[in-house]
């Protein structure tokens, strides 16, 4: 059983200027989820990337910069490649 979220149930969630000083959490991969380390470490292929989400609607045109981390940048753009590669030779 799915659980539903609270403004499916027409509930409200309510949250005090507390949250607004806060200590912000961990960024997350947009992704998978996991946790992206913060740090200038050198560790070689293992730097964080990013994503970008571009949607359209009329002339209005928005761009969202999603964090990712370094395996699913990878994953992602090899996929890309992929793809782009395949369009080429069916042009």
């Amino acid at each position: 059983m799915s659980k539903a979220s609270p403004a499916n149930r027409g509930e409200y969630i309510v949250a005090s200027h507390d949250v607004l000083f806060g200590e912000v959490g961990a960024t997350r991969c947009d992704a998978c989820g996991g946790e992206l380390s913060v740090g200038d470490e050198d560790e070689g292929f293992g730097l964080p990337g990013a994503g970008m989400y571009l949607w359209t609607r009329g002339d209005e045109v928005r761009v969202e910069k999603a964090p990712l981390c370094a395996s699913c940048a990878s994953a992602i753009g090899v996929t890309a490649l992929a793809r782009w590669e395949i369009e080429e030779e069916e042009s």
